[in-house]
């Protein structure tokens, strides 16, 4: 008798395979974040002013997050056309970094940005289809009119790149660069009301 070394795996073996792949698939899939849990997290850190300026992946997931659901700009300006959603004291803030939502092109959509420590500020801003780079001083503040080019609701960055060192700190690097004064002015206006 001559043993068959070659046989092929029956559909037995077949279904068995295709289900460990599936469940495989499946679990990958449970565990994965969901990106509102992520944005949810992202949104509360950015509140709290607890967390560095986003990444770019992150400003893209905000991005297409808010896009994608449209309610949820409204509930983080609490029904305003556009505002910040950072931590910010009446406008005032004092990280390095600044995001505004504007709902829709006919929301306001000038920034406004001004140093209160009357020191240079040398800033990037940037939308998902532009970016700019100014100076605010004391004097002169920074103004940039938003695109009307949407995604919309519209995410704004708005980040210090340079400014006046704190009392005490000397040098470069990252701990000198999360030591600088930062207070700055971010306001959102309509077009009318930039000046005064």
């Amino acid at each position: 008798m001559k043993l068959s070394y070659c046989a092929r795996p029956g559909a037995g073996f077949g279904i068995f395979v295709a289900v460990v792949v599936a469940s495989t698939a499946f679990f990958g899939w449970g565990w994965s974040r969901p990106p509102l849990d992520e944005v949810w997290q992202i949104q509360l850190e950015l509140l709290l002013g607890t967390r560095p300026a986003l990444a770019k992946s992150e400003r893209h997931l905000l991005q297409d997050t808010l896009r994608r659901y449209p309610l949820l700009a409204a509930n983080m300006l609490e029904d305003a056309d556009s505002g910040l959603i950072s931590a910010h004291v009446g406008g005032a803030v004092d990280l390095n970094y600044a995001y505004v939502v504007r709902q829709t092109a006919d929301a306001p959509g000038v920034l406004r940005i001004t140093s209160l420590s009357g020191s240079p500020l040398k800033l990037m801003a940037c939308t998902a289809t532009s970016e700019i780079t100014g100076e605010a001083s004391g004097s002169k503040p920074f103004v940039w009119t938003l695109p009307d080019a949407g995604p919309f609701p519209q995410l704004a960055e708005v980040r210090i790149i340079a400014g006046q060192p704190a009392d005490g700190v000397s040098g470069k690097g990252k701990d000198h660069e999360s030591r600088m004064i930062r207070p700055m002015l971010v306001e959102v206006r309509s077009a009318m009301k930039v000046d005064g």
